[in-house]
């Protein structure tokens, strides 16, 4: 009797057992960080395209490795898939990031975008791209080994220019200020609101700060609102240029993707 007792409490045990593992939820648990996920705006004459940029958050030892990955992209829903660092037999010796960047296949209508990114086949991470005339905003599970970079890029209005006037020497200041009020003057302003571009930032009191290493120190950066005619502004700034050689320093762009 003792026997047949205890086999019962036995399968009420196990049976309860499976049960209850049918309810539980897997929970997949966090992984170490390894990857940062940036977007950007590749401006081009075909239309603008967002990009994707991914790095890896330590060093390895060859300047060239790359990542290997595939991006899909089926009506609104984008994935990315993390496989591997390669490290081609031609390592250039040195230790930096190993990257990797892919564009959309065209530029992306505006709207809501699911956006999966996984990790080697092993560990996923849900998110979403939502896509307005004004930003990309972007969000993305933690705990699945890539991270954010930042949350929004704004994307810079149609028809801004945008760029720097640098002069190396002091004497030349007074030209750098003069071609600054020429383009004032055949232009019009046109703040933007503070954020991150990719290009460039805008910060307190609109003033734009051109991406690291895009500008030397002490340049004078600049935007405007440009709907003129092309060939006007690349003749006034090739006047400038004729005038002052390589003394003066003059960078534009535009939202062509174009450098004048």
């Amino acid at each position: 009797m003792d026997r047949i007792f205890t086999l019962a409490v036995i399968l009420m045990i196990a049976g309860g057992c499976n049960l209850s593992s049918l309810e539980d939820t897997v929970v997949v648990p966090d992984v170490d960080d390894e990857f940062y996920l940036d977007i950007w705006e590749a401006l081009t004459p075909q239309g603008r395209f967002l990009e994707f940029r991914l790095r890896t958050i330590a060093n390895e030892p060859c300047l060239n490795a790359a990542i290997d990955y595939e991006y899909r992209q089926t009506n609104r829903e984008l994935s990315i898939s993390i496989n591997e660092i390669v490290r081609e037999e031609g390592c250039v010796p040195g230790d930096a990031p190993a990257t990797a960047s892919f564009r959309a296949y065209s530029p992306l209508p505006g709207g809501f975008y699911p956006l999966l990114v996984d990790l080697r086949g092993k560990v996923s991470s849900d998110g979403q791209l939502v896509v307005t005339s004004g930003a990309y905003n972007i969000s993305l599970e933690e705990g699945g080994g890539i991270v954010l970079l930042r949350p929004e890029l704004l994307r810079i209005p149609e028809n801004t220019i945008w760029g720097y006037v640098y002069f190396g020497d002091p004497v030349l200041e007074t030209a750098a200020v003069e071609l600054l009020d020429d383009l004032q003057a055949i232009s019009k302003a046109r703040p933007l609101p503070e954020g991150y571009y990719g290009y460039f930032r805008i910060e307190g009191n609109h003033n734009l700060k051109l991406a690291n290493g895009a500008a030397p120190a002490g340049a004078l950066p600049f935007s405007y609102w440009y709907e003129g005619e092309k060939e006007a502004l690349v003749n006034l700034l090739e006047g400038y240029r004729s005038d002052y050689g390589e003394g003066l320093e003059v960078k534009v762009f535009n939202t062509l993707g174009e450098e004048l």
